[in-house]
């Protein structure tokens, strides 16, 4: 592939596939749109009644409108995740820094950690980890395992971010001290709409594991229940389609 070649189509998608990741997309939507019209029926009975007081109805109306805003910005995030997952790529590839892209992302959540009583160790490359990619997938990757890892650690605990050079690849790798995953979930852990949190999406890895896939890379974990997580993501130091296996 020539340098200037930096449009990547999606890989194929079965007849199968398309239908189960329709499936799951309207198992998502049909929670937050049922919310949103039992808030509009209960927000048109409050404006309707008139033997209440002003100040109560206005009360009892912002309460309903904030949870509507909350369900409309639930379903802006779904469909924002779906695109990702299905819509065509046209990575951006320009040579960055993979260490500076987790300084950055360590500095942005080190309050919000420190909040949720996690403390962060961050592991670097002695110099520069220079790597040809789409810095803002990346990113995006590696604030995706971030959240993830701090979701697995509600009580607390200790998040790793570690780069390495493995040869001709940059290894990026997230390790949480949390929940763990369990044997029954790992073969599905990547699957679109497969989520073990109560309000979880379930496209996160599957948006990471697309991005890493896009750059020719990989995605892969190690668990154990109850002492946690490790996710780590390999990429080709030079781009896409660089590594002969």
């Amino acid at each position: 592939m020539s340098d200037g070649d930096t449009t990547f189509s999606a890989p194929q998608l079965t007849v199968a596939e398309v239908t189960e990741l329709a499936g799951g997309l309207a198992h998502e939507l049909r929670n937050p749109l049922s919310t949103m019209m039992i808030n509009l029926k209960l927000l048109a009975e409050d404006l309707q009644d008139g033997g209440a007081s002003f100040d109560d109805v206005r009360r009892r109306a912002l309460l309903k409108v904030d949870a509507l805003r909350r369900e409309a910005e639930r379903l802006q995030s779904l469909f924002d995740d779906f695109l990702n997952l299905t819509s065509p790529y046209k990575l951006d590839l320009a040579e960055c820094d993979l260490n500076k892209i987790v300084a950055r992302l360590v500095e942005f959540f080190d309050p919000m950690m420190h909040a949720s009583k996690i403390k962060i160790f961050v592991h670097r490359t002695s110099g520069p980890l220079l790597c040809r990619v789409d810095e803002k997938l990346i990113s995006q990757a590696l604030l995706n395992l971030v959240i993830n890892a701090k979701d697995a650690m509600p009580s607390g605990g200790e998040l790793t971010i570690t780069t390495a050079l493995d040869g001709n690849r940059a290894v990026l790798s997230v390790a949480d001290t949390g929940v763990g995953i369990s044997e029954k979930d790992r073969d599905h852990i990547t699957r679109p709409f497969f989520s073990t949190k109560a309000k979880g999406g379930g496209l996160g890895l599957s948006i990471i594991q697309r991005i890493a896939l896009e750059h020719g890379g990989e995605l892969s974990f190690t668990s154990r229940p109850g002492a946690g997580t490790t996710f780590t993501v390999r990429l080709p130091l030079d781009g896409p389609g660089t590594v002969k296996e």
